[in-house]
């Protein structure tokens, strides 16, 4: 009997821990089309395993002429301590608005994170913690802050679960 009970104290928390998104599904969640853009060949997605916690990752890429936009989102539900190494620091950052960059934090409802921009060599990025699961990724470079963040409107990140 205490072997019995044993191997289900082992089997029920795997068979009770919620599943990432399938591949297709982390695709779904990221925009095909980008206003101007055409989809660069060779989406990715991957689910990655590192011991007990696993994860999964898409990457999709646009471009229209010198101006290319990449974007990762990740799923780390079963892998919340890579999700807070990755948001964990963003409290100590400081705000920067001058000439040479701007650096500053977006918060809503379901998500937070920073905006960064360095008008030099115009290159742009956008990260983001989703419902302390996701964490998005969308760089750009060529491309103004402004139009990054008319990017993000394209995902519906009021519902993404939690």
């Amino acid at each position: 009997m205490k072997i019995l009970l044993s191997i289900l104290l082992l089997v029920i928390p795997l068979s009770v821990k919620a599943q990432v998104f399938t591949l297709n599904d982390m695709m779904k969640l990221v925009p095909d089309k980008i206003s101007g853009y055409r989809q660069v060949d060779g989406s990715k997605s991957n689910e990655l395993k590192i011991g007990n916690i696993s994860y999964s990752i898409c990457q999709k890429d646009f471009s229209s002429g010198s101006k290319h936009i990449t974007i990762l989102l990740f799923d780390f539900k079963n892998a919340p301590i890579m999700y807070n190494q990755v948001t964990r620091e963003w409290k100590k950052y400081q705000t920067i608005e001058s000439d040479t960059l701007t650096h500053r934090s977006i918060t809503e409802a379901n998500y937070f994170g920073w905006e960064y921009y360095h008008p030099a060599n115009r290159s742009s990025k956008i990260s983001l913690g989703i419902s302390e699961r996701f964490y998005l990724a969308i760089d750009g470079k060529n491309i103004p802050l402004e139009s990054l963040k008319e990017v993000i409107k394209l995902f519906a990140l009021e519902s993404y679960p939690k």
